[in-house]
């Protein structure tokens, strides 16, 4: 009965539904069918073309909206060439199905590198200093894996073998041909930034995208409970304690574990990561801008530590080195797309006497010297200035050797092939500069737009400083005026010379430059004059003078007048054995 009651009720329900229903209507859309291989891209303009996120083959486009569209397709090593657009994350194409992701980081990024002298596992070279870096760059969301390396160079030596395991086994030298291949490609393919290169990242770089922000020994936030085995480590990263895959330690898959606040993933552990440095213990112990390490070493630097290391070594400020041809397969790398490092150049003179001169990049600084500092003079008006163009200067003051092969005589009071030259007026040096012009212009070696000459002063204070603004470029200041402990490591001096000395016996400064403080005073290009009190683009000095500026101080020179800042003039047609110069290799003026 109930059955039977249900089915005269559904009976009613449609009749209902029959006599109340609105007359009938036909809805329908017409779509345009896409069939492609690779990527798909579409375009109103036929010269701006954007990426169709997600888009599969075949793909359906309302007829009305492609009306008004292009759309082409391209393969993903093809694809059309926009060029990277600086303060935007991007994926570049590498080939087929294989992409490298790669996060932007701001400039102006100032951050404390090293470590506090109470943190767990520290080491003596890891001195905490202020970083800041100008320029901004991009670095690879992830350590390179092997798929990538193969598509770049066709082959994988890593030992553990997988597409998304980091490659591994692989020397500096090797990383170094990964980016420049990369480079090849990708400004062929149109979307290389001017100015912008792959490259592996400095030290400074890696460690400020590695903190992102954060002064713990790790990025997460957090600091070690023990050095060895800690639950810390865990979180974001692969290290000695929880490496193991079917009982044996070994590298991952990247981006497992979380990333930092930046969204970089494995920067601690898994594969310790070559850098673009040399290694070098001592670190400044005052501020820097764009530290790029010291111009020459033994061993290159490796951050981050690895699957067989224990916490201490995996820690944000720890510094590891090797030897650049070595490889192993605890050692990989993380690729940096960042601006252009002008290439240091070793020129070969007459009598295959060689010249090497260190790359100097644009930037701004602050010359001259505070009120405060200890033997500042009144022509020492601190303001900013910025340099916008490239140039070479030498590593060293020129030499008597040098000096010979150039022109032929050697006017030096102390004799020694490898002993700056001296006794040489402004005229003498700007000589120099013009007849090695002519031998490097005759043998096509000279840079379009350039021509050797002195440096300006500001040119000479920049290079000088290298990122430092203490009165000594090793990040020091002087405790006493006339004698001091604090120049004996850079320069010969009053306190510690009667006489000059072979170049390159003291420390270089950050940028790789030797004996900026004493030994003999360096002439530059400038008159005496005035500093301006506010900031100063590209500054060549006044138009005419009476004297020419000397920088740097000499073997006879108190401590205060070989500071970065110190100024000396003297008449362009005078000499003494005091007197020497270094070279540079810059834009025509």
């Amino acid at each position: 009965m109930r059955d039977k009651l249900l089915s005269s009720l559904v009976g009613l329900a449609l009749t209902g539904a029959m006599v109340y229903a609105a007359e009938p209507t036909i809805d329908y859309s017409l779509e345009l069918k896409l069939t492609y291989t690779g990527v798909l891209y579409q375009s109103t303009d036929g010269v701006n073309w954007t990426k169709v996120e997600g888009a599969t083959s075949p793909y359906y486009v309302p007829v009305e909206d492609a009306k008004k569209m292009l759309f082409c397709s391209k393969d993903e090593e093809d694809q059309p060439g926009d060029s990277l657009i600086p303060g935007e994350n991007a994926t570049i194409p590498l080939s087929g199905t294989v992409s490298l992701d790669i996060n932007w980081i701001n400039s102006d990024s100032t951050f404390l590198m090293g470590s506090p002298k109470g943190e767990l596992g520290r080491f003596i070279d890891e001195a905490q200093h202020q970083v800041t870096l100008t320029r901004g760059y991009w670095m690879g969301k992830y350590e390179v894996t092997q798929a990538q390396y193969e598509a770049i160079m066709g082959k994988n030596p890593s030992y553990f073998k997988g597409a998304d395991l980091p490659v591994e086994q692989v020397t500096w030298y090797d990383a170094m041909t990964f980016c420049a291949k990369l480079t090849e490609q990708e400004r062929a393919a149109g979307r290389l930034p001017e100015g912008y290169e792959y490259t592996l990242p400095t030290e400074a770089q890696w460690e400020c995208a590695c903190r992102a922000g954060r002064p713990t020994a790790l990025n997460n936030g957090m600091n070690l409970s023990d050095g060895g085995e800690c639950p810390e480590m865990d979180e974001v990263g692969w290290y000695y304690y929880n490496s193991k895959i079917n009982g044996e330690k070994q590298t991952h898959p990247v981006g497992q574990k979380e990333p930092n606040r930046w969204g970089f993933y494995d920067m601690h552990g898994n594969v310790h990561e070559w850098c673009l440095d040399w290694y070098d213990p001592d670190y400044p112990d005052s501020e820097v801008m764009d530290p790029i390490g010291p111009g020459t070493g033994s061993s290159r630097i490796l951050r981050g530590g690895c699957w067989s290391n224990e916490a201490n070594a995996c820690r944000s400020a720890y510094r590891g080195y090797a030897d650049p041809e070595f490889d192993s397969s605890r050692r990989g790398f993380r690729v940096a797309l960042a601006p252009v490092w002008v290439k240091n150049r070793t020129i070969t003179l007459p009598g295959d006497v060689e010249l090497d001169m260190i790359g100097i990049n644009p930037g701004t600084f602050l010359m001259g010297s505070p009120k405060d500092e200890l033997g500042r003079k009144n022509d020492e008006t601190q303001h900013e200035v910025t340099l916008t163009k490239a140039y070479w200067l030498g590593k060293y003051e020129v030499t008597q050797a040098q000096y010979e092969a150039v022109m032929g005589k050697n006017p030096s009071y102390w004799k020694g092939a490898d002993l700056p030259v001296e006794q040489v007026s402004w005229f003498d040096a700007m000589e120099f500069c013009e007849k090695l012009t002519e031998i490097e212009r005759a043998a096509g070696r000279l840079p379009e737009g350039y021509e050797y000459t002195l440096p300006t002063e500001s040119q000479w204070e920049y290079a000088c400083r290298a990122g430092t603004t203490t009165a000594l470029n090793n990040g020091k200041n002087l405790s006493d005026e006339y004698q001091c402990s604090e120049m004996d490591k850079v320069g010969w001096y009053f306190g510690n010379s009667d006489e000059t000395h072979p170049v390159g016996q003291k420390k270089p400064n950050a940028w790789g430059l030797y004996d900026m403080h004493g030994n003999v005073k360096e002439w530059c290009l400038n008159w005496e004059g005035d500093y301006p009190t506010s900031s100063v683009t590209d500054p060549v000095g006044p138009e005419t003078g009476e004297r020419s500026v000397l920088r740097g101080g000499c073997w006879g020179t108190y401590a205060l007048g070989c500071r970065s800042a110190y100024r000396n003039n003297l008449s362009p047609s005078l000499s003494d054995y005091g007197c020497g110069f270094r070279v540079a290799l810059a834009p025509v003026k």
